[in-house]
């Protein structure tokens, strides 16, 4: 589902727990029946040790004074091994609960990590990828803020809890064996203090979380003063008590919010404590007062009973990680489960026809649903095989006419046709696949330097040939051949043997890369500010060899440097997202209009710069 401006729509999200549990058991269902068994298995263990307990009591009440044999002292030998049977299971349960749970958290986080990256790599258009609001619930989905928590998180805090609650209930149960109306009242009251405390453990998470980024402001102004960069001037104009003052005072002003939820937090926590005290007290009273009296034949043993469900039951007044991990993994399995389930996108075997004119009848592009449009109705044919110049100032509409021919981003009017037939949703993808393109903002990967030009034309990876023509081409053989691993070297230092290029030598690759698809069939190369980390001679190189080297393509050059263009076949001149002048360079300055001006303020200034 996309939005009336092509990006993905947010769906509407899931009640958290029910869709988690189905995720679970459709992504791993033995793991997920396994942690449920011995989560419940591990909260049932410890009810089946309160219960042997307390027939133990009775037992050893009966056996007093009767020595070490006879039937009741067998009965206490039977319970004694019932309890050490049910430790061990509480035990061993509870540590495989534990490595269930995790490893079906990992299973979730990995599987809803590849849910998101296949619906966020699923358009063809990369418009919601530089969407604050889609970027937004990207990062949501993997759990990232403040707190690190992943979906997965919530499905260990789950099973947890769960273990916790099957004891909780079973002791409540328990209780209610002895008296009637016990269990019901001491589990309510208990549950309505543990959704106190965990609201209130939640809200003053949550408000240290909200103040990330005045903290951060706050964690500049204390490391200014040692910051290598600043900390000479720091040092010469005097600003380290300045420094420190405006720290201080920041620090007390974010934290004072802080600091009240937690004195809120704590106080809360000091009235649950003396309450529970009260509560237990009143009941361990009552029961001692039934089992003296032996009200309605209480025993010894219920009081044992009564007193050890009620030590459980305590267990659920606490607020730790694990209700972190089910609000906060909660709340990132929630918004990770609302991207949609995709399949993996393939292009078509055969691409649509690139082999004829490309045409832009009434093109129109606007940012935000229709607010700033940033291209008016350009109109232009470039025939294949033409080289064409794209020239303007800065804003002009450059980049966002090449992104659109690229297939990058849908026009929101207007249309672009290859060989007449139209460049749609249904035939973008295809459309891609015949076009490479050097844009400003390159790619970079932390991959191999073969795999950084393979990218190219990643079905020819193996072409050792062509690997080493185009590199050739782009001025890169000597540097590649230099590197520790040679073709086989990381472009990264933060990998062993890897290595960190210059601004310049990764255009170079990048060139190179593209250099490397039209060799292997692409048919329209695009290049937006090709040159703008290369130097002034290795700038002039790429442009007095760019017309052999991609010699029968149609290419379209960008650039607001109007002498680097004046080779191309044709020159457009873009101002204010309209086509104000066509033709070559020779014609366009004979005109003396738009592009004669610019053409020859450039052309002054470098003369300028060289006197």
């Amino acid at each position: 589902m996309t939005t009336d401006t092509g990006r993905p729509a947010a769906p509407a999200k899931q009640r958290v727990l029910p869709a988690l549990v189905r995720y679970s058991f459709a992504e791993a269902p033995a793991v997920s029946t396994l942690t449920v068994l011995t989560a419940v298995l591990a909260g049932a263990a410890p009810v089946g040790i309160t219960v042997a307990i307390g027939e133990l009591v009775d037992g050893l009440t009966s056996a007093a004074g009767k020595g070490t044999s006879g039937s009741v002292a067998d009965d206490c030998y039977r319970w004694v091994a019932v309890i050490v049977v049910l430790f061990l299971v509480t035990h061993l349960t509870e540590s495989v609960r534990s490595a269930l749970g995790r490893a079906l958290g990992r299973r979730v986080t990995g599987r809803l990590g590849e849910r998101v990256m296949g619906a966020a790599s699923e358009p063809t258009t990369v418009g919601h990828l530089e969407d604050s609001a889609y970027l937004g619930r990207i990062s949501r989905a993997r759990g990232a803020g403040t707190i690190d928590m992943p979906p997965g998180e919530a499905v260990f805090g789950y099973s947890t809890r769960s273990t916790l609650w099957v004891t909780a209930i079973g002791s409540a149960a328990l209780l209610t064996g002895v008296a009637w109306w016990l269990g019901p009242i001491v589990f309510v009251v208990f549950t309505l203090l543990h959704s106190r405390l965990v609201r209130n453990y939640r809200k003053a998470v949550v408000e240290t979380v909200n103040q990330t980024t005045e903290l951060r402001r706050t964690s500049y102004l204390r490391d200014v003063p040692i910051t290598p960069g600043a900390a000479r001037e720091v040092r010469l104009f005097g600003l380290a008590g300045f420094f420190r003052d405006a720290y201080q005072a920041e620090w007390r002003t974010n934290m004072a919010g802080v600091w009240r939820r937690r004195r809120e937090h704590d106080l809360f926590v000091v009235v649950v404590v003396l309450l529970t005290g009260a509560a237990v007290a009143s009941v361990f009273c009552y029961l001692a007062y039934r089992a003296a009296t032996r009200a309605d034949g209480t025993t010894v043993g219920d009081l044992a009973i009564g007193g050890l469900a009620v030590r459980a039951l305590m267990q659920v007044l606490r607020a730790d990680d694990d209700d972190l991990r089910m609000g906060f993994g909660g709340k990132a399995a929630a918004e990770a489960l609302s991207f949609p389930a995709t399949e993996p996108a393939v292009a078509p075997d055969v691409a649509p026809a690139a082999s004829g004119a490309l045409t832009c009848e009434g093109l129109r592009f606007s940012y935000g649903g229709g607010a700033g449009e940033v291209l008016h109705g350009i109109d232009l044919t470039v025939p294949a095989g033409q080289s064409l110049a794209v020239v303007g100032l800065n804003g002009a509409g450059k980049t966002t006419l090449a992104r659109l021919i690229a297939g990058l981003d849908a026009p929101s009017g207007g249309s672009l046709n290859v060989a007449g037939v139209p460049v749609d949703d249904a035939g973008r993808r295809g459309w891609q696949r015949q076009v490479v393109a050097v844009f400003q903002d390159f790619g970079r990967y932390e991959l191999t330097v073969r795999d950084n030009i393979a990218f190219g034309s990643l079905a020819h990876a193996d072409d050792e040939d062509g690997l080493r023509a185009v590199a050739r081409q782009a001025g890169l053989l000597d540097f590649i051949e230099r590197l520790p691993d040679g073709w086989d070297t990381v472009m990264s230092s933060g990998y062993a043997g890897g290595v960190d290029a210059s601004g310049g030598e990764w255009q170079r690759i990048a060139i190179a890369r593209a250099l490397f698809g039209l060799r292997h069939g692409a048919q329209l190369l695009i290049m937006d500010e090709p040159a703008a980390s290369l130097d002034p001679r290795a700038e002039a190189r790429l442009y007095d060899t760019f017309h052999e080297l991609t010699a029968g393509a149609t290419t379209i050059a960008i650039s607001h440097r109007f002498a680097t263009v004046r080779k191309a076949e044709r020159v457009v001149v873009l101002d204010g997202g309209r086509i104000i002048e066509d033709g070559t360079h020779e014609d366009l300055l004979a005109a003396d209009g738009r592009y004669a001006e610019l053409f020859r303020l450039q052309a002054k200034r470098f003369e300028e710069v060289a006197s």
